[in-house]
């Protein structure tokens, strides 16, 4: 349970490391590297049996400079796989996590597979590697059973789980009340075994955004609808343009803005208390009447 808390921020790390290691390689600094070159990556995660949680990440190299929706470009020479297979090496054996009296770090089992465009003996062609992440991205939950919400105590007992992973829950939950564990909040992420990260990662340049797989299945979702172009609410073809959509969003704040909005809601709050509790003591006199 520990370790399954603090894989995100150990994979997190590995990727900081991972760059630190890559421009050692090349005989650059830090600060330098990304001048030159990009680390993209996709990762999904995976439950293995035992309830662990591993990680299969595809690591690429690109040009640095071309923006959103530019074809990438492959970097220059001296980055090769080779040099990209010892940083990532190098990263996994340096890197580790520590929060309280737990610790993490990559164990043995790395296995790196070079991927090539064409398919070959040793290679990995472009389709075998999404069947593969499609594969573990539909799998990673087949063995936590109806562990599909977050938990509160009084579900703990009646979870229609196996033994195996009712124990995992159980300490999990232990696990979340230890003020030495606060941090990791376990209780929070008790029905992912303590995992507290999302089963697909990737950055933001390994490929097309979630943003434009959401827009492209809902344009799909309303062409299917109308069976044929899309038209608004007043029956005109979308392809007009005679309606805007807008879909922006910006984080305005969190809470009350000002001392006096946040006194306010409390003189409010506590008069609907103090309603509430007239109204229990009145249905209590009515009852004994």
């Amino acid at each position: 349970m520990l370790w399954n808390a603090l894989a995100p921020a150990l994979w997190r790390r590995t990727t900081i490391y991972l760059r630190r290691a890559l421009a050692h390689a090349v005989g650059l600094t830090p600060a330098e590297l990304p001048a030159l070159v990009r680390v993209s990556y996709a990762k999904a995660a995976e439950y293995q049996r035992r309830g662990v949680v591993h990680f299969h990440a595809l690591i690429r190299l690109d040009a640095a400079g071309p923006s959103d929706g530019q074809p990438v470009e492959p970097p220059s020479p001296a980055f090769t796989v080779e040099v990209l297979e010892h940083a990532v090496r190098e990263a996994a054996r340096r890197v580790a996590v520590r929060c309280a009296a737990a610790s993490a770090k990559w164990g043995d089992q790395l296995d790196i597979r070079r991927i090539a465009a064409s398919e070959g003996p040793e290679d990995l062609s472009a389709e075998v590697v999404a069947a593969y992440i499609a594969k573990y991205a539909t799998k990673s939950t087949e063995g936590l059973g109806t562990l599909d919400h977050r938990l509160r105590a009084t579900d703990i007992e009646h979870l229609n789980l196996s033994e195996h992973v009712a124990r995992l829950v159980r300490a999990c939950w232990t696990l979340g009340s230890q003020p030495t564990f606060a941090a990791l909040r376990l209780r929070q992420w008790t029905h992912q075994l303590g995992f507290g990260g999302h089963f697909l990662t990737k950055s933001r340049r390994y490929a097309t955004t979630f943003t434009a797989l959401r827009r492209a299945r809902a344009e799909h979702a309303i062409g299917a609808r109308f069976r044929g172009e899309p038209r608004d609410a007043w029956g005109r073809p979308a392809s007009v343009g005679a309606v805007v959509i807008l879909a922006r969003w910006r984080f305005a704040g969190r809470g009350y803005t000002t001392p006096t909005d946040a006194s306010l809601a409390a003189a409010m709050a506590e008069e609907a208390r103090a309603r509430r509790q007239v109204a229990r003591e009145e249905s209590r006199t009515a009852v004994c009447a």
